[in-house]
């Protein structure tokens, strides 16, 4: 075996009440994931993919209940139409704990912008540990190329080695390039209306989470994109998606057990934001009427590089019943001149959230 052609450990994405692990390999060949014996794959109309990204939806009563899983990868160094032949070249177990019980610690990364060793110093002044991860978007600097995609990996890998639960949230620069398109290969998707889609609810534990995405933060006229994106579409998608789920509310946010309810958005939708940022001020105003309606805690976004929350009905911002949390920063200077990264942390304890920055200042308790 060579552990090498494993790029990094693989990643649990959380999508409803089930898995998505994907994990990137250095040579193209076929990855499955194994629990208790049973396979799970890629499969596509009769075909395992064949790539160095591999995208394996898993049951989650199967992984909660084994608590561990195996990630095999077999080479086809040429992928004949005839006789191909491969070699296993990684087999190898992790150990999986999801969100039991009802408190637990929730880490984000946003806006690192393809930076790494910055983010994990900060992650590690705050314990270096979190029972479940949140990647809120703008990981890489744009989508250029695939190995941009890799920020996303390296940032999991060396938090949660594939131990813990992955939150997924686009960001409107994760959308700009021309790998973009490529995206839903390397993240975690929704389908629905014969579409992947990157918005999406999920259940751990006493979490209930909803995943949004804004899209880009400026019209899809603007000069900036050349023509080249359609969200005001893709934002009416979603905005069905949220009302499906209140009429569905009884198996969502309302079904037993669920004691938190925590929106997870790159852009903060109850911002108002000036020209040419404005786009689609109006479907926020709507989106946070139905947030309000499913009695969501807490939004915990990013975007802003800043570290602030808006309180709930604040003047002059969409009328929230819940706390906004905004709080990432890429890049602050000491005094020294030295830098450091400001991601959050959202503690949940004997009932309440509690959100702070890491490194950790005014905390917000709800």
């Amino acid at each position: 075996m060579e552990e090498n052609v494993l790029r990094f450990d693989p990643s649990v994405f959380v999508v409803g009440h089930d898995y998505q692990i994907i994990f990137l390999t250095t040579t193209m060949g076929i990855g499955w994931i194994e629990i208790d014996g049973e396979r799970f794959t890629d499969e596509e109309c009769g075909l395992l993919m064949y790539d160095t990204v591999h995208k394996i939806p898993v049951p989650g009563d199967k992984l909660n209940a084994a608590g561990h899983y195996t990630v095999v990868f077999v080479e086809y160094l040429d992928k004949k139409p005839y006789y191909p032949q491969g070699v296993e070249k990684v087999r190898k177990t992790y150990n999986f704990y999801p969100l039991t019980g009802d408190d637990f610690r929730l880490f984000q990364f946003a806006d690192t912008h393809a930076q790494t060793d910055l983010p994990m110093e900060t992650f590690n002044m705050v314990g270096g540990t979190c029972d479940i991860l949140l990647l809120n978007g703008d990981i890489n600097e744009w989508s250029d190329k695939i190995e941009h995609f890799y920020t996303s990996y390296e940032l999991s890998a060396r938090a949660v080695h594939g131990e813990r639960p992955v939150i997924g949230s686009r960001g409107n620069h994760d959308t700009r390039g021309h790998k973009a398109q490529l995206l839903p290969n390397y993240f975690p998707t929704a389908f629905r209306g014969g579409r992947r889609e990157t918005f999406y609810s999920f259940r751990q534990g006493s979490l209930w989470g909803l995943v949004l995405d804004c899209g880009e933060d400026k019209y899809d006229h603007n000069v900036e994109y050349g023509g080249t994106i359609f969200f005001e579409n893709f934002r009416k998608r979603e905005t069905e998606s949220l009302e499906s789920l209140i009429a569905d509310k009884e198996n969502e946010y309302a079904a037993d057990g669920v004691k938190y309810r925590i929106a997870f958005c790159h852009v903060p939708i109850t911002e108002k934001f000036g020209h040419p940022f404005d786009v689609a001020s109006e479907t926020y105003e709507y989106w946070t009427k139905l947030l309000n309606e499913m009695g969501i805690d807490m939004l915990v976004c990013g975007h802003m590089h800043r570290a602030y929350c808006i309180l709930p009905h604040t003047e002059g911002k969409c009328d929230a019943d819940f706390l906004t949390v905004v709080m990432s920063n890429p890049s602050v200077k000491r005094e020294d001149g030295s830098k450091y990264y400001v991601g959050c942390v959202v503690d949940a304890e004997d009932g309440k959230l509690i959100a702070n920055t890491a490194p950790y200042g005014e905390p917000f308790t709800i």
